[in-house]
């Protein structure tokens, strides 16, 4: 059987960074740092492996540097929903200057 989790939220990038390009550097860092593998990062997403699941990570504009953070994590057990809050959670921590 398998699982998909999502949640969404809103970023607002802040000043310190170049624009939501250098968010997805910060944020593949962050998914190495929390052992994910195979972290990729294009203009539509950062993703990566943990386990037996996959997780993307979009940004959807909604305008004036605010934008949409989609979290997916799609897997092949239940493991999939704790993965899922574990980004989501690393990523709502994340602070910039």
């Amino acid at each position: 059987m398998a699982f998909l989790w999502w949640n969404r939220y809103e970023r607002e990038v802040s000043e310190a960074l170049s624009g939501v390009g250098e968010l997805k550097v910060v944020i593949a860092g962050t998914l190495e740092q929390h052992g994910f593998s195979n972290v990729r990062r294009n203009d539509s997403e950062v993703a990566g492996g943990k386990g037996s699941s996959w997780t993307s990570i979009g940004h959807l504009p909604i305008g004036n540097g605010r934008y949409w953070e989609v979290v997916i994590t799609a897997g092949d057990d239940a493991s999939a929903q704790s993965v899922n809050g574990e980004v989501v959670d690393a990523l709502k921590n994340l602070h910039f200057l």
